[in-house]
C-alpha cells in the first residue's frame, strides 16, 4: 500500500518493536497496526522441546503483545485506528506435529477476540484473521498433505478483503473453520 510504514525489525525484540513504533507515531497518526509474524518447526510430544515451544511462544504470541504495549496508548488516544492479529486456522483444532506451534494460535484468537471487546466501543477496531495453509517456506517444510492450499497473493488478497469493512473474522479457509 503507497501509504504503508513497513519497518524490518525481529518481534521478539521489545525495545526495536517499540523504537519502531516511535518512528511511525512521529511521522503519522496510526490507521492500521497489523501483527504478522510465524515461526514453524514440527514438533511432537516425543520430541518435546521446551526451547522450541518457548520460541514458537516468543514469536507467535507475545511479540503480539510487545506490539500491543508498543502502540495501544497511542490508538486509545487517537480514539481511532485498526488492530489486525494473524492467527491460524490451526487455532480451532490440534494438528500432527504441531505441539509447539498449535498452542500459540488460540492464544492469538483469544486475545483478538477480547481486544475487539474492550476496544469496540472507543472507536479501535480489532479483525482476527485466520489464514488456512498458504504455499510459504514455512508451510513447506511439513510433509503432511496440506488441505486447500493457496499461493501468497490470492490468499493476501482475501485476507484483507475484510478490512475496509472492519470485519472481525476473516478466514482463507472457511471450512477449516468453526
Amino acid at each position: 500500500h503507497p501509504c504503508a510504514m513497513p519497518l524490518a525489525l525481529h518481534v521478539t525484540d521489545r525495545a526495536a518493536l517499540n523504537a519502531a513504533a516511535q518512528t511511525v507515531l512521529a511521522a503519522v497518526p496510526l490507521d492500521l497496526v497489523m501483527y504478522c509474524a510465524g515461526y514453524y518447526k514440527e514438533m511432537r510430544a516425543t520430541g518435546f522441546d521446551l526451547a522450541e515451544m518457548l520460541r514458537h511462544s516468543d514469536v507467535n504470541y507475545n511479540g503480539a503483545l510487545y506490539l500491543l504495549d508498543a502502540v495501544l496508548p497511542a490508538l486509545l488516544v487517537q480514539k481511532s485506528g485498526h488492530i489486525s492479529l494473524i492467527s491460524s486456522v490451526a487455532g480451532y483444532a490440534g494438528l500432527p506435529k504441531s505441539l509447539a506451534y498449535g498452542p500459540t494460535k488460540p492464544a492469538l484468537i483469544n486475545l483478538a477476540e477480547t481486544l475487539y471487546l474492550d476496544l469496540h466501543e472507543s472507536g479501535i477496531g480489532v479483525s482476527l484473521i485466520c489464514p488456512g495453509v498458504v504455499e510459504t517456506p514455512l508451510t513447506a517444510q511439513n510433509d503432511l498433505r496440506m488441505p486447500a492450499p493457496h499461493t501468497p497473493t490470492p490468499a493476501a488478497c482475501a485476507l484483507t478483503d475484510g478490512w475496509p469493512r472492519r470485519t472481525r473474522h476473516t478466514h482463507s479457509t472457511r471450512r477449516l473453520t468453526p
